[in-house]
């Protein structure tokens, strides 16, 4: 009997032993990472969507209708698309409130940047209610309706809901946006983006605003993170990165948060996911009540080249309408160079699109691309997050770039002289106005040089016949002048800042064109040597422009006829199916 027990004591230990060893690694081993398993596609309208939210069966979200901003809502299992109305022209929504009885809007003005009242809507119908006098452009409810967390200049603030006792938390360094509150209340999640660099990341604090930091320090570099939001129950945060390719596409990710039951769980993963890839760039991403499904708003870039044809009075394909922008032309018409859109990579065809070439990687994007002379070469600007902008060469019949200087410092708009033996381009330090001037570098002699008194001017575009320099102030308010033959310069043009836009000069250096985009209804230009009133031509309307890495494209065809980029982008609400382990 003794023997008999001590054998079932040995067995029990065993199995004691082994049942430990098993839990034991199955608790050291990691949970499956969280991924999408489907999608739903929730709105098919077409139109420009931003800021949204959902109070659990209903999205609400922004649209741009008829050249003003509206709030829209659709069942959040789709459905037919609704207004919400508002007694504002214009009026952009912010947030659901917790207990989901009210939006929270802001009146906005389109086109400018703001600082707005907000006000409170109720659902269920009544009269909306301002948040006393508080004003900023961003703004989320804490989780327990007690506070409005908003953004004023680069400043977090709080206050209470009904826009009483504001008090600032923080004040940083760049542009602050998208803040919100953790689940329970304790932190704040806000992003901050440093146009100098074109970089954003994300940052944490506590809600009394003490303990500022980097979420994820290192994690990129440049840091291009942005835009998180948690989950109901806390588990993940989710968040948007942009991809480091030149397609500008954004792709969400998750961050699971410290489990509070410490050990006696398995773990999640401890970077971040991906859960997004490919063409489609989602954001403003809502996650459900349940934690299954991800709202979100998918953008798919398309642009699609037009010419204006007098004639008509219509917009008409050019070059079959392809996917691009940043058109230019060989010296004899016969050529085309051209960015595509998404890719962002540089091609170039003969004008009736044949004998087409891809001259640049996909790894890096390009823009604003200039034939020589001869024909022979393409000058380029590289755009990369957290990288000045540098010029490249590359034979038109393809080969490797090859950067115009070897130096670290930002470079575009860049000219060739009518020889092709000297470039004319614009030292910037990406908006900046600290160091701006035009230089001169010969190829030959490969000495870098600077246009007399142009310090503080950028820009530059030298005519075809290489007689006149035009260049800009830093406000874009004044259009300067340069004599190339007397070496002096002179005002041309004084107009309100952004009222000269891609200026071009025509072929016989007589007349330079331009895009006006604040000076009443957007208007194509033109200012001819020796006066100083520009003759309009053409009011730019019934197009839905493509607003590229550099704004509003537009150019000239070799016969004169102007050319825009139109928006063909879909952008609509999708629902995520997700896994979060």
């Amino acid at each position: 009997m003794p023997r008999t027990m001590a054998r079932l004591l040995w067995v029990v230990v065993v199995l004691v032993v082994a049942i430990g060893a098993a839990a034991i690694f199955w608790l050291r081993s990691p949970l499956p990472p969280p991924r999408v398993t489907g999608q739903t596609l929730i709105t098919h309208d077409r139109l420009t969507k931003t800021n949204l939210f959902s109070d659990g069966a209903v999205l609400y979200f922004t649209e741009m209708r008829g050249g003003r901003f509206v709030i829209s809502k659709v069942a959040a299992r789709g459905g037919e698309i609704s207004a919400f109305p508002t007694s504002f022209p214009s009026s952009e929504v912010l947030g659901v409130s917790p207990d989901r009885s009210s939006l929270l809007v802001a009146p906005d003005q389109v086109g400018t940047i703001t600082e707005y009242a907000f006000w409170t809507f109720p659902l269920a119908g009544g009269a909306p209610h301002r948040l006393g006098d508080i004003n900023g452009h961003e703004a989320a409810w804490s989780p327990d309706g007690q506070h409005i967390l908003f953004v004023k200049h680069s400043s977090l603030l709080v206050a209470n809901s009904d826009g009483t006792q504001s008090r600032e938390l923080l004040n940083v360094k760049g542009t602050l946006y998208s803040p919100r509150y953790s689940p329970d209340g304790q932190r704040i999640r806000f992003s901050i983006g440093d146009p100098t660099q074109n970089t954003s990341s994300i940052w944490e604090v506590r809600g009394d605003g003490s303990g500022l930091h980097p979420l994820l320090p290192g994690w990129h570099d440049p840091a291009a993170d942005c835009c998180g939001n948690w989950t109901a129950d806390g588990r993940y945060y989710i968040f948007q990165v942009a991809q480091g390719g030149p397609t500008g596409t954004t792709s969400l990710w998750a961050l699971a948060e410290p489990d509070p039951a410490g050990c006696f769980h398995r773990k999640r993963p401890s970077s971040p996911v991906q859960l997004t890839a490919g063409t489609v760039s989602y954001g403003n991403t809502t996650p459900s009540p349940d934690n299954k499904k991800l709202w979100t708003i998918g953008l798919e870039l398309r642009g699609s080249v037009v010419r204006y044809d007098s004639g008509s009075n219509r917009y008409v394909p050019f070059l079959g309408g392809i996917s691009a922008s940043d058109l230019d032309f060989s010296s004899d018409g016969q050529w085309v160079a051209y960015v595509t859109v998404p890719q962002g990579t540089l091609w170039r065809s003969r004008i009736d699109g044949t004998e087409r070439l891809r001259l640049t990687s996909p790894l890096a994007r390009a823009a604003l691309p200039r034939w020589s002379p001869d024909g022979k070469q393409i000058a380029y600007v590289v755009v990369e997050p957290g990288k000045p902008w540098k010029i490249f060469l590359v034979p038109v019949e393809g080969g490797k770039p090859r950067a115009l200087l070897s130096e670290n410092l930002p470079e575009i708009d860049m000219n060739w002289s009518p020889d092709g033996n000297k470039m004319i381009f614009g030292r910037v330090s990406q908006y900046n106005p600290e160091g701006l001037s035009i230089k001169v570098y010969d190829l030959k002699s490969h000495e870098l040089s600077t246009i007399p008194e142009s310090d503080g001017l950028f820009s530059p575009r030298l005519s075809p016949d290489g007689r006149y320099i035009a260049a800009f102030s830093p406000a874009l308010s004044k259009l300067m002048l340069f004599d190339t033959r007397t070496r002096k310069w002179s005002d041309w043009l004084s107009e309100p800042s952004g009222a000269v836009n891609y200026a071009v000069w025509a072929a016989d250096s007589k007349y330079l064109y331009f895009e006006d985009l604040v000076s009443g209804e957007a208007s194509y230009r033109r200012l001819k040597v020796g006066e100083t009133q520009p003759e309009g031509l053409l009011v730019i309307k019934g197009i839905e422009r493509y607003l590229g890495p550099f704004g509003l494209w537009s150019g000239r065809a070799p016969d004169g006829s102007p050319l825009f980029v139109r928006d063909a982008s879909t952008q609509e609400v999708y629902a995520l199916d997700v896994n979060p382990p």
